[in-house]
C-alpha cells in the first residue's frame, strides 16, 4: 500500500499545475526521475492518477472529515465536550482570518486534478470498445467528482439556492486547465448549480452501472444529482431521479436486524459511494472517525437534544447507534455521546461495548482502530428521504410510502399516515436517519429553519451561539484571507 501511495504521489506531483491559486505554491518542476504529464499515454497510467484523485478526496480536508464534521458542528445535532478541535465551528467563531483553509483549497485541488485527467483522456486514442468504455467511465468519474467538489464549495461559501433563487454569489467555476496566473471570479449560486447539473448529466451515461462502493458509478452520480435538484428546489426532478435509483439501482435497504452492525462493515447493501479507509491508509487523527472515538479526540459527539429525540421512541433501532460511554480523562469521568457510524471495520456494537465496559484489565481489544471505518457519502436511505421531501413539496406522489420505508425499518409500529407527512416530519426523519453524516445543518438553512440549540450539562458552551437565524451571515463561511490576498475575490457580507 505504501508503494502504491508513493507512485500515486509521483503522478500527482507531476500533474499539479496552478488552476486556481489557493494560497499554496502549487508550481512544480519536473525532476528527471519523475514522469511529466506528457509521458502518461496509456489508460493504465491514467487509472493510477485517478486513484490519486480519490486519495485527495479521502483527505480530512474533504470527505474524511470537513465535509461532515465542520457542518454538523454548526447544527443542533452535534457538540464538543470541551474546547479544542471543531471549537470554532461549534461556537460560530470564525472569520476570514481563521476560516479553515482546507474547506476551500482541498476541493479546488481535486478540481484541478480531475481537469488534468480529463485533458489527458480527451487526447488519448483507444484501440478497442473495452478501452473506450474504460476511458468514458474515467471521464464520467472526473466530471462527477468535479460536480461534488463544486457543490461542496458552493454550499460552504454561498447562500442556499432557496434563499434568493441562486442570485447571490457562489464560488469560482473551474472546468479547464488554467494558466498559473489565472484569477477566476465568483459566479452566482445559480451559475454554479447549472455547471454542476451539466457535469452530472454528461457524466451519467458515460459511467458504469456496476457496483463499486469506493468509486463513483452512474448510481452515485444520480444520487448526487437528486440531492442537487432537492437543494435547488427542483422537486419534480429530485423526485424522479431519486425514485429512478431506488427502483432501478442494484441497492437494497438494510433490514432492521442488520442495521446497527452494518456500520462495522466496509460496504453494505445500501452503500452507493463511500470514502474508503484502511489500517494502512486513512485520515488519521482529524478524521471523522477519530474525532468520534473517545479514545481518539472524542470531539464529535451527539447533542443532548438529538439523543432525546431518538430516545423519544424507545423501540427505534437507531437508539442502538447512540452509545453514551464514559472514559476517564485526567482522572475525571467525561461523558461522550458517540454516534456509532464510524466504529472501525469489524467493531460491531458488541465489540465496542465489551471494550469500553469490561471490568477486566487489560480491556478486550477492538478488532481495528476507528479510523478504518469507511465514510458513507451516498447511501440508499437518503434517496428515500429525498423522494419523500420532494413529494411533500409537490414534486411527486406517495410521500408516505418513501418516508415509511425508513420509519418502519427503524420501528415497524411507527408508520406515518399520509395526512401526517409534513415537511417537518420528513426533516425529523432525516435528522434521525442521517445523524452524524453531514446533512442536518444544510437541511435546516435550505428550508429556512433557524438553528436552535438546547443548553445541557453534558458539554461546554461558554460563548457558543444557541440560536442562529437561517439567514445569519455566518451560515456561509468567510473566504479565507490567504485566498483573497492572491485572488481578490468579493468577500461574503459582514466578514
Amino acid at each position: 500500500m505504501k508503494n502504491i501511495k508513493f507512485i500515486i504521489s509521483l503522478f500527482m506531483l507531476a500533474l499539479l499545475t496552478v488552476v486556481q491559486s489557493c494560497s499554496e505554491d502549487f508550481l512544480v518542476e519536473y525532476p528527471t526521475e519523475k514522469q511529466a504529464p506528457g509521458d502518461i499515454k496509456k489508460l493504465a497510467d491514467v487509472e493510477v492518477v485517478m486513484n490519486g484523485a480519490y486519495n485527495l478526496m479521502q483527505s480530512v480536508g474533504f470527505l474524511n472529515s470537513n465535509f461532515i464534521t465542520r457542518n454538523d458542528m454548526r447544527s443542533d445535532d452535534m457538540q464538543v465536550p470541551d474546547f479544542g478541535r471543531l471549537e470554532d465551528e461549534y461556537r460560530y467563531d470564525y472569520d476570514e482570518q481563521n476560516s479553515v483553509l482546507s474547506i476551500w483549497s482541498t476541493p479546488y485541488t481535486i478540481i484541478r486534478q480531475v481537469n488534468n485527467i480529463i485533458a489527458m483522456l480527451e487526447g488519448m486514442e483507444t484501440e478497442s470498445a473495452g478501452d473506450q468504455a474504460k476511458k468514458d467511465d474515467m471521464i464520467g468519474q472526473c466530471l462527477a467528482i468535479r460536480a461534488l467538489a463544486h457543490f461542496s464549495l458552493c454550499n460552504s461559501y454561498g447562500l442556499p439556492y432557496s434563499h434568493n433563487a441562486g442570485e447571490s454569489l457562489g464560488v469560482p467555476i473551474v472546468t479547464t486547465v488554467l494558466p498559473k496566473d489565472a484569477q477566476v471570479k465568483r459566479s452566482t449560486v445559480a451559475q454554479v448549480y447549472e455547471q454542476i447539473i451539466k457535469d452530472l448529466t454528461t457524466a451519467i451515461p458515460l459511467l458504469s452501472e456496476a457496483k463499486k462502493g469506493g468509486k463513483i458509478n452512474s448510481w452515485a452520480a444520480k444520487t448526487l444529482l437528486a440531492r442537487v435538484f432537492l437543494y435547488k428546489e427542483d422537486n419534480a426532478k429530485a423526485y424522479e431521479t431519486a425514485v429512478d435509483v431506488i427502483k432501478e439501482g442494484p441497492y437494497t435497504l438494510l433490514k432492521r436486524s442488520e442495521y446497527v452492525d452494518a456500520w462495522a462493515e466496509e460496504f453494505n447493501s445500501e452503500s452507493i459511494f463511500s470514502c474508503v479507509n484502511s489500517a494502512a491508509d486513512n485520515g488519521g487523527g482529524n478524521s471523522v472517525a477519530n474525532l468520534s472515538d473517545p479514545e481518539g479526540y472524542g470531539q464529535f459527539i451527539a447533542s443532548q437534544d438529538l439523543i432525546d429525540l431518538v430516545n423519544s421512541d424507545p423501540d427505534d433501532i437507531r437508539n442502538e447507534m447512540l452509545y453514551i460511554d464514559q472514559l476517564s480523562v485526567m482522572g475525571d469521568p467525561t461523558t461522550y455521546g458517540r454516534v456509532l457510524k464510524y466504529p472501525g471495520i469489524g467493531n460491531t456494537k458488541a465489540v465496542v461495548v465489551a471494550h469500553f465496559e469490561s471490568e477486566g484489565d487489560p480491556k478486550p481489544d477492538l478488532v481495528s482502530a476507528a479510523t478504518t471505518s469507511n465514510v458513507p457519502i451516498f447511501r440508499l436511505s437518503e434517496l428515500y428521504l429525498i423522494a419523500a421531501e420532494a413529494a411533500v413539496k409537490g414534486g411527486g406522489e406517495d410521500a408516505a410510502t418513501y418516508l415509511n420505508a425508513i420509519v418502519e425499518r427503524a420501528n415497524p409500529a411507527a408508520s406515518v399516515a399520509e395526512a401526517d407527512v409534513t415537511l417537518d416530519r420528513v426533516l425529523t426523519e432525516r435528522r434521525k436517519e442521517l445523524m452524524a453524516e453531514g446533512h442536518r445543518f444544510f437541511d435546516l438553512i435550505r428550508n429556512k429553519r433557524d438553528i436552535v440549540r438546547t443548553e445541557c450539562a453534558r458539554t461546554a458552551h461558554m460563548t457558543a451561539r444557541m440560536h442562529i437565524p437561517y439567514d445569519d451571515y455566518q451560515v456561509v463561511f468567510a473566504i479565507p484571507l490567504e485566498e483573497i490576498l492572491i485572488n481578490p475575490l468579493t468577500q461574503n457580507p459582514v466578514y
